[in-house]
């Protein structure tokens, strides 16, 4: 009897740590020092777009991400790239104003091949959002640019030409994308958001830069209320705008 209970308890044990690993080598993006070197120096060829065409994008869970900006003494926000199989990696960490890293969250690569659908509604918006704080509106965008910039990117991984330049400054890689902790706080403040969605993009000169998008739980872009004046918008749209290098 003894015997059938550990025989069980065994079997037990080695079924958890089974579905543990399982789902942790799902699609969770974990940038490694090892992938930030990597990625310096990774090919951006015919191989790395084709995989990269398969990201719609990289999901921030809601719950870690307050965690992280609450974390004392975190000013700021680093999307920092990495690379393995083929395809870029992005991580979160929060850091002091002296740069050191405090607090990090992994991200949930998405890939949905509908996800068009969804993006649409970004490109039928008239209007952005205004919150009266200077930073915040600083780095709002208008949808129709968010919408514009992720299909100028998209297309951009067609043609493979020139993928290193709109990478790089001068020539120099960029290692992370970095903001005030305050857009990470404004994005988490509706309690419908479930993810911050990381979506990639070219900016107006035509350089790959982050765009930030609050997620339902079916990762739909959320829409603020109809009014009589406009058609529904999504709640807020960020850019994530300082590169490094040069910033």
């Amino acid at each position: 009897m003894k015997k059938t209970i550990l025989s069980g308890a065994i079997v037990a044990t080695l079924l958890f740590f089974s579905c543990q690993n399982e789902n942790s080598q799902g699609n969770t993006s974990v940038v490694s020092k090892t992938e930030q070197e990597n990625w310096q120096t990774a090919k951006l060829d015919a191989k790395f777009a084709d995989s990269q065409k398969q990201v719609t994008g990289y999901l921030f869970p809601t719950d870690e991400m307050s965690k992280l900006v609450e974390t004392p003494n975190v000013v700021n926000v680093q999307f920092v790239l990495g690379y393995s199989d083929n395809t870029l990696q992005i991580k979160v960490i929060g850091v002091d104003k002296s740069g050191n890293e405090l607090a990090g969250v992994d991200s949930q690569i998405l890939k949905e091949a509908s996800y068009t659908d969804k993006l649409a509604v970004l490109n039928v918006s008239k209007s952005k959002a205004n919150k009266g704080v200077e930073l915040l509106d600083k780095h709002l965008l208008f949808p129709k640019e968010a919408f514009d910039g992720i299909t100028a990117w998209q297309e951009k991984l067609n043609s493979v030409t020139g993928l290193d330049e709109v990478l790089s400054y001068e020539g120099k890689r960029f290692k992370h994308y970095s903001l005030e902790k305050e857009i990470i706080t404004d994005l988490l403040k509706n309690n419908n958001t479930t993810n911050v969605g990381l979506f990639l993009g070219l900016n107006p000169v035509g350089k790959v830069t982050t765009i930030l998008i609050g997620l339902d739980k079916n990762n739909s872009i959320k829409k603020a209320s109809l009014t009589a004046k406009d058609v529904a918008s999504p709640d807020d749209t960020y850019d994530g705008a300082r590169p490094s290098p040069p910033f």
